[in-house]
């Protein structure tokens, strides 16, 4: 196939900026090898950004180029000079450690629950069965659609498979019995809302559940191997539920009031839905099966912690499901968007580690260090105390601390306007603002680490090109431009709100 100009420009620019950084002197105080990797680094995040071949194929060549490059990208100079040192076998070692990370597997196990959704109907049996008994008013419709997809949220980590593949067939059937259309005047009618609801619903549903989306994933990730805090499926579902409940009641009602559709009921969906729902007859034996097996799977993800690992139910419930005969191997095998992400997270972990082994975390968070120490809530304790009484100097340090949080929460937030992707996002800003507040005296993070990673969802409304789910809706033709950004930017900022106000002071709290 022959590549056109624009592909030639966009493959050629991740060379180009690996090769500039290249030639840049190595910062001071800087490891030479975490420079030059930092070079790589940048080039894959680029390269993913313009995606002139996949990002998975991207992220793969990366980790090759610094498994052969390891003298000069991972190793020092006193490591290299140890005899016993063996550079090659401790690279290729490196290189494919991500494939024995336990959160990519886990991802993996809950995109065959998702399959297993696909092949016994489940899945849509589901969605219609809301759609049906939710569908006679427009407004308890757009909360089906919610509740449809924070169902399926725990077992199928793409939001794009699980919105785009499973809710948009169903719902894109509605618009048409009230003779609303795309990219016409009557799209308002009720397309407009009902597409702008799945907007709603998978950005909540991606920022519920650790399993909600793969970007999840590789965030846990970057603040295991970089800020070292471990954060669990149900540590991450109970931090997000209070917040996730208020929005699951505001945002449909909100949605109906400033995008109002000018159908207000609607009983011809119901009635859809009930004679599609006719039409699949009774539960199969599968469809039961699954059903045993995604409740066998919750029960054990939330109250057996102690006894099984998170991954270990995931890879239990696909051994189960092949065992019953619910999926057949040959379609896992067929699966591509399970491995290609099974791939694409398990080279991202390596290549985000790869930051910490090669010495730029470390250099950079020290650099932040001795920048800021004349911000350093122990050096403000000091200089207040001499003026003001102790309990006023607290005062003044926690909110200098607040402060901090609340303005790397709200970069690293606000940056996706700046990206067509949560995963390349996430492998850009996330090592970044993990580092700044590591090298800050004081910023809490823990707390720092779980509102950065519960953001990483719900900023999948900002824009049409926010995620995959939000392509797919723009692409459709029954939200317009205009209102799109607009709602993306009210939404956006009421999400990230309720994060900050209500989940954080109950993150406190806990910690």
């Amino acid at each position: 196939m022959s590549l056109s100009k624009d592909n030639i420009w966009k493959l050629l620019a991740p060379l180009v900026v690996m090769g500039v950084m290249l030639l840049i002197p190595v910062p001071d105080g800087m490891p030479p090898q975490a420079w030059h990797y930092f070079a790589v680094f940048v080039a894959m995040i680029v390269g993913m950004i313009l995606e002139p071949i996949p990002a998975t194929a991207i992220s793969f060549i990366a980790v090759t180029i610094c498994v052969i490059g390891s003298n000069y990208l991972l190793f020092d100079a006193s490591e290299l000079a140890d005899p016993a040192f063996k550079a090659s076998k401790q690279a290729l070692k490196w290189g494919l450690a991500g494939f024995s990370s336990t959160t990519v597997w886990l991802v993996f196990g809950a995109f065959i629950f998702a399959l297993g959704y696909e092949v016994t109907g489940l899945g849509r049996r589901i969605a219609l069965f809301l759609v049906k008994f939710m569908g006679k008013r427009t407004l308890t419709l757009g909360y089906a659609i919610v509740i449809i997809d924070i169902l399926l949220a725990p077992f199928t980590p793409s939001n794009t498979a699980r919105t785009g593949g499973t809710v948009f067939p169903v719902i894109k059937n509605l618009p048409p019995l009230f003779k609303s259309f795309p990219n016409d005047p009557s799209a308002r009618r009720i397309g407009g809302y009902l597409m702008w609801m799945m907007v709603i619903s998978t950005s909540l549903s991606s920022s519920m559940f650790v399993t909600g989306a793969a970007p999840n994933v590789l965030g846990l990730e970057f603040v295991s191997k970089i800020a070292g805090v471990q954060i669990s499926w149900l540590q991450w579902f109970l931090s997000f539920l209070p917040v996730g409940i208020i929005l699951l009641i505001v945002a449909p009602w909100l949605s109906y009031v400033l995008y109002k559709p000018e159908v207000t009921h609607s009983a011809e969906v119901a009635a859809w839905a009930g004679g599609e729902l006719k039409n699949m007859g009774r539960l199969s034996r599968k469809e039961w099966t699954l059903i045993g097996l995604v409740l066998l799977s919750l029960g054990l993800w939330v109250f057996g912690g102690k006894i099984i690992n998170a991954t270990a139910v995931g890879l239990l419930a696909v051994s189960l499901m092949l065992a019953l005969h619910v999926v057949p191997w040959k379609d896992i095998t067929r699966y591509n968007s399970a491995w290609n992400t099974l791939v694409n997270l398990a080279t991202l972990v390596v290549m985000a580690n790869g930051l910490t082994r090669s010495g730029f975390i470390d250099w950079f968070a020290n650099t932040m260090s001795t920048h800021l120490e004349g911000f350093s809530p122990d050096a403000t304790v000091i200089v207040l105390v001499l003026v003001l009484v102790l309990v006023l100097v607290l005062v003044l340090v926690l909110v200098l601390v607040l402060v901090l949080v609340l303005v790397l929460v709200l970069v690293f937030y606000f940056a996706h306007y700046l990206f067509a992707s949560l995963s390349a996002h996430t492998a850009t800003m996330l090592p970044v603002i993990l580092a700044v507040g590591k090298g800050i005296p004081g910023v809490p993070m823990e707390q720092l680490c779980i509102l950065l990673v519960l953001s990483i969802g719900i900023m999948g409304c900002l824009t049409p090109y926010a995620t995959g789910p939000g392509v797919i809706i723009y692409g459709c033709g029954y939200v317009k431009s205009r209102d799109y950004w607009r709602l993306g930017a009210i939404f956006g900022v009421i999400y990230i709100a309720m994060l900050l106000l209500v989940g954080w002071p109950i993150l406190a709290m806990w910690n």
